[in-house]
């Protein structure tokens, strides 16, 4: 697994964005505002999800959508995250590190991290379906926690809340 982003946002790429916003002053946020609000959305969707049919395929596709929509705009920690989602989904990975490791990794101690919930590794396509539930469960949480870190950044770049 890879580790996690150090900044939030990658500025070249929303930079990118916001060079069309020469012929509309207001692209670049309409494009983050919508983005939000998808991300509401399909954050709900997923927790639902795992609360109903707890279907692996359903969430796999739901952080597929979010990691390229969120990789587009330069969102790289939401983007990180919604790939672990996916890889969950699909069983390709058996782990998501702690929230503690992930702020511990974000702030210069990069041992190698435990995860909160792991499994021991080997054919992790065998585990039971109620694993990989939890550990999407808790990469959710990681996800929304990184869309309001991103959200409080934008908000200040763009000089309102968004």
């Amino acid at each position: 697994m890879s580790a996690i982003p150090k900044e939030i946002i990658n500025w070249n790429i929303l930079n990118e964005i916001v060079s069309m916003d020469e012929d509309d002053p207001e692209f670049s946020k309409g494009l983050i505002i919508q983005f939000m609000e998808q991300a509401q959305t399909t954050f709900d969707k997923m927790q639902n999800i795992l609360h109903t049919t707890r279907d692996l395929g359903e969430l796999d596709s739901l952080g597929h959508f979010l990691k390229g929509s969120s990789a587009a705009l330069g969102l790289q920690r939401i983007a990180w995250v919604c790939e672990r989602i996916q890889n969950l989904g699909r069983k390709h990975e058996s782990s998501f590190p702690s929230s503690e490791v992930v702020r511990a990794s974000l702030f210069g101690n990069d041992t190698e991290p435990s995860s909160a919930a792991s499994v021991e590794s080997g054919n992790v396509s065998q585990l039971d379906d109620s694993v990989y539930l939890q550990l999407i469960g808790e990469a959710l949480q990681e996800a929304r926690n990184e869309f309001q870190l991103a959200n409080l950044e934008l908000s200040k770049y763009y000089g309102s809340p968004l």
